[in-house]
This record gives structure tokens, sequence and C-alpha cells, in this order.
């Protein structure tokens, strides 16, 4: 009797160990994920700070909650959802405090500082998606606000957007980085003319 159960056993768990390896559960279709690098262009030359420049300190950049790496589409009835494929390689804010230093080392009207007598400036970025109207469009908006040392504060909401192709990533890439290095340089250029009186 002690052998027949062993013999069951043994049978029943090879049974199992052959049965288990023939099974196997089929994955989902799923596309893997693409990812998209906005092409920030290198100012042509580092411009040295005019005299009477205004001093300036980047205090921080960051982003909506809702905008992170996933691409946003904008439908016609202005509902934002999230692109099953596409995503951005790093957070869209990132890329925008790299063109933000890149244009305010290149821009002589303004000296970027680290000192506590600048004006600080911190921008927001409030809007990154693809309009998807008639033509369709990468949209960005930011949030700029401006401390001078005197207490005085400048706010603004600035908002650009740059022409893409229908289909993705397309020209998405360098439009994004056209978009981007165009709502810095909108930012740069309002902290001298934003500037308290002397």
């Amino acid at each position: 009797m002690t052998r027949l159960v062993r013999i069951v056993m043994c049978v029943l768990l090879v049974g199992t160990c052959i049965g288990g390896a023939g099974c196997r559960l089929r994955r989902p279709g799923t596309i893997p994920p693409r990812t998209i690098e906005p092409q920030l262009v290198e100012p042509q030359s580092s411009a040295a700070p005019e005299p009477g420049s205004a001093p300036v300190r980047l205090i921080q950049t960051q982003a909506r909650g809702h905008i992170g790496r996933r691409v946003l589409h904008q439908g016609s009835d202005g509902e934002l959802f999230e692109d099953p494929v596409w995503r951005w390689a790093n957070a869209p804010h990132l890329y925008l405090d790299s063109a933000i230093r890149m244009e305010l080392s290149s821009n002589p009207l303004v000296r970027p500082v680290d000192s506590a007598e600048a004006a600080s400036m911190t921008v927001t970025l409030l809007s990154w998606h693809l309009d998807s109207g008639k033509e369709p469009r990468l949209v960005g908006s930011l949030e700029l606000v401006i401390v001078w040392p005197d207490h005085a504060v400048y706010g603004a909401v600035l908002r650009e957007s740059e022409p893409v192709g229908s289909d993705l990533p397309g020209n998405v890439p360098v439009a994004a980085g056209r978009l981007m290095q165009r709502l810095a340089a909108a930012s740069v250029a309002r902290v001298p003319r934003t500037g308290p009186a002397r």
C-alpha cells in the first residue's frame, strides 16, 4: 500500500510538473512606450553682460501636477488625455529649466547670479500638450514670478504654441525645443523691463 501511494504521488508530481511547463500565460499585446526629447539649440555665443544689466537669480522651475512624462493631447472638447505610446524622455519642466539657463547665459541684458540682493525668478509650467484642432499645435504656457530686492512682485502668464505634424513623433522634438526656447526667451526678456525704478 505504501509503495502504491508513493508511485501515485510520483506520477501526480511528474504530471503536474509537465503540465505546468506546458502551460504558459500569454503576454498581452501592448506597444512598448517610445520617448520624445525636445531638441534645444545651444546659443551661438554667450554674450557678456552689458554694464547695468539686471542681476537675476533663478530660484525654481517647476510644473503643475498633471504635467509629467506622458504626452498629453487636448481634444476638441477641451478634455486632456494621455497618449498610450509616446512619452517625454524627462519631465518637461526640466527641459524648460535648461532652456531658461541657456537664455540667461546668452542674454546681455541680464546677469545670472546667486545672491539674495538680486531679483528672484520662479517659473511654473502650467500647460504642455498637443492641441488636436484642425492644425495640430504644441501648446505651452507658464507662470512667471519675479520678486525684486525691494519686495516688488511682478507676475505674468506667458503662452506660446508651435505647429507640429499630425503623426507622432514627426517634428515634435524640434517643435518642442523651439517652443521651450521661445518661452524661456519671453521669460528672461521680462526681467530688465519689469525692474523697479532706479
